[in-house]
């Protein structure tokens, strides 16, 4: 892979490393959800649509 800059190159290691962790600990459903409702809350946040 070619790199643009070493900080582009520290960033796209750590990026996969992170990846490949997440990969062999796959989330329960639990935290799943618990995940996808923060998503939703940012987004809502974001596009001005706050749930109260």
């Amino acid at each position: 892979m070619e790199y643009l800059n070493d900080f582009h190159k520290a960033w796209i290691e750590r990026t996969n490393r992170s990846i490949a962790s997440w990969s062999r600990q796959p989330a329960s459903l639990e935290e799943a959800k618990k995940q996808q409702e923060r998503l939703n809350r940012q987004k809502a946040t974001r596009e001005g649509k706050r749930k109260h």
